[in-house]
């Protein structure tokens, strides 16, 4: 058995050292490889190291490395990766390892970085180990290397680096999932404890879905009502029209409210996307970032637009002529199989579901391939954060979404149902056997039992569901005022089930950390606009409406009229109901004034006190030299500017 190895000290593996983060290479990976890759790991950042912890596995011989990092190093990266923290008097303000000891519980690890916090900085550690002066990697000659080049990108393209994944604390998850996914316990969800343990996009995912479950129950409720009162058509379309409008604005807007406030007290809501790091696979010429004054690549932002108008737009374009032409096959397909019907008795009813059966086949194979293509696509804009890829991967797909069948839910609600039901009563008939064997399993072993497990997909397909079930209840529950209900009733089961494939199922993700849901606030409020449009338009096509029209001697171009006047009405109190929710709460924004205030004054301090500074040494210097350095009043000028933009 190895041992632990740092810059400074060696100490045995035991559990004073917790393993943060697991890297397999490959079965026959060349032992020259895996000792440059440790040395590069635990190297002193001043010569290109990360200055973590690494331990070579079972065995030096092995293909398994384990990675930690000491109190030091983490608070010095949770500088760098630019963390808000809870100071001494209670502000939340960027972390600075200078001023630690004023933070609450920075003497205390654990307490202060989150699980996912700390396995996030590793993660973020790891992937900025750049080439130094290799030509290629140790072991391997064919495969070279170049200047600022990041090793961990280029050991995964070169199947040298099979996967490295986050490490789940077993004591911490049986906790979170006995107050999580268990049905015994019927309270809300430990969102805190979910943020600690998994991270930001994971916590703000499951927030997100408990607060759209619960504000459906008022919607629930009045289309119960609807059809228990067996209310007059057009009486229930129009008042579900004006209760969705007001529903859907409502909703979005208390969620940026809740949303600004986890985000505030998770200390995510101020971090400025211009100083990450930009993605591992982002491309360009390396050069000095004029801010940050890292050694980062460039790439001009006008060949990216030229990819996304050019290429990508066109693509996009292509795909949906692709499912507007499936949809005009479909009813194409439709009326022939009914004619055909008709005219042989014969014939077996189950024919008349063949052009539906073919319909969804096409459509979730053309969405399959699409999803495929927008990925490329999006890699190739070559995007230089995490949050852009994402959000430009995620509107590429949201246009898909008219192809999405009803039938497409049901299979994945089945999918999701079946899966989690299936852990629970197959694999836990082992439990016992089980936890006996795991007793006496090293902690390798366990450590490679979760490398075997599937690598977590990520959220959009869980974002991508709600989205449906947003549209779904907002479009159409003028239709069938159920649909609110039964949305509700699938997501009380939703909850559980995802919790359980996240905490059993896959590999811990790594999570960063997140402010909000990104591009879906925007994605979901534009449905809300939709639902306005649709419903009204709904209405003025109604069987009843036609009938009034009809006996009342009104016109289809008067009917238009009135409905395009309602619907810009409807529309107005939307967006003022909008402006008029303040997305963030008061006291939140008081706060981060309050912070922002005293940054400023701290800073003005600072350039007064530099410029004492800079009074007295030049002073000095012109009584040392008597009067003949040439050091001008203009020279003095710029120096202090400079001073200052130091400062700064």
């Amino acid at each position: 058995m190895g041992s632990w190895t740092r810059p400074t000290c060696k100490c045995c593996i035991s559990k004073a050292v917790q393993p943060l983060v697991a890297l397999e290479l490959i079965e026959d990976i060349n032992m020259e490889t895996k000792r440059w890759l440790m040395t590069r790991i635990q190297a002193e950042k001043i010569v290109g190291g990360a200055e973590l912890m690494v331990h070579p596995g079972e065995d030096d011989d092995g293909n398994m490395l384990l990675v930690s990092a000491s109190q030091h190093v983490l608070l010095r990266a949770a500088e760098v990766v630019g963390l808000y923290k809870l100071y001494k008097d209670g502000s939340m303000i960027a972390f600075s390892y200078r001023d630690s000891r004023n933070f609450q519980n920075s003497d205390n690890i654990n307490e202060f970085l989150t699980l996912a916090e700390r396995q996030f900085i590793i993660l973020r550690t790891l992937e900025n180990i750049k080439v130094v002066d290799e030509k290629y990697i140790p072991g391997y000659p064919t495969e070279t290397l170049y200047p600022g080049e990041a090793i961990f990108n280029r050991l995964q393209k070169s199947k040298i680096l099979h996967t490295f994944y986050p490490l789940h604390d077993e004591q911490i998850l049986c906790k979170l999932g006995a107050r999580w996914h268990s049905y015994t316990n019927l309270s809300l969800q430990p969102i805190d404890s979910i943020y600690s343990y998994f991270g930001g996009s994971v916590a703000m995912y499951f927030s997100f879905l408990e607060f759209f479950t619960c504000s459906l129950m008022p919607i629930a409720a009045f289309g119960a009502a609807v059809v228990l009162l067996s209310m007059d058509t057009i009486d229930k379309c129009i008042l579900f029209s004006v209760f969705n409008m007001i529903w859907s604005t409502v909703v979005m807007e208390l969620w940026k409210r809740h949303s600004s406030v986890l985000s505030y007290t998770w200390g995510t809501m101020q971090m400025n996307s211009q100083f990450e790091e930009p993605r591992v696979d982002y491309k360009g010429s390396m050069g000095i970032n004029p801010i940050t004054h890292r050694y980062q690549p460039y790439y001009p932002a006008w060949r990216r637009k030229l990819k996304i108008w050019c290429v990508s737009v066109p693509v996009l374009c292509l795909f949906l002529s692709f499912s507007l032409f499936g949809m005009y096959v479909f009813f194409r397909m439709e009326a022939l199989v009914k004619a055909y019907y008709s005219e042989n008795d014969g014939c077996w009813a189950c024919v008349l579901y063949l052009p539906s059966i073919l319909h969804t086949l096409y459509v979730t194979g053309m969405n399959s391939l699409y999803k495929m293509v927008a990925e490329v696509l999006t890699e190739w804009e070559n995007h230089r954060l995490e949050s852009s890829y994402q959000n430009h991967l995620t509107i590429k797909v949201l246009v898909k979404l008219a192809s999405l069948l009803v039938l497409t839910q049901i299979i994945n609600q089945l999918i999701e149902t079946s899966v989690p039901y299936l852990y629970k009563t197959i694999m836990r008939k082992g439990a016992g056997l089980k936890k006996m064997t795991m007793e006496n399993t090293p902690d390798i072993d366990k450590i490679k039992l979760q490398g075997e497990m599937s690598s977590f997909p990520g959220m959009f397909d869980e974002y991508m569901e709600l989205f449906v079930q947003f549209g779904y209840v907002s479009l159409f529950s003028c239709i069938y005022p159920l649909t609110a209900l039964l949305v509700m009733v699938n997501n009380i089961t939703e909850i559980r089930m995802d919790a359980m494939k996240l905490c059993h199922l896959f590999r811990k993700p790594f999570i960063s950390p997140a402010a909000n849901i990104g591009v879906w606030q925007t994605a979901f409020e534009i449905i809300g606009f939709l639902s306005v449009i649709s419903n009204c338009f709904l209405i003025s096509i109604s069987p009843q409406v036609e009938g009034y029209c009809a006996e009342n001697n009104i016109t289809p171009k008067n009917v238009l009229i009135w409905t395009v006047g309602i619907e810009h009405a409807l529309l107005a109190i939307k967006i003022i109901l909008a402006f008029a929710i303040p997305d963030v709460p008061q006291w939140v924004k008081l706060r981060i004034e309050r912070v922002e205030y005293q940054s400023l004054q701290a800073l003005k301090h600072k350039l007064a006190e530099a410029d004492k500074d800079d009074s007295r040494e030049m002073a000095a210097k012109e009584t040392l030299s008597d009067g003949t350095t040439g050091f001008n009043s203009a020279e003095s000028s710029l120096y202090t500017s400079n001073k200052q933009l130091n400062l700064l």
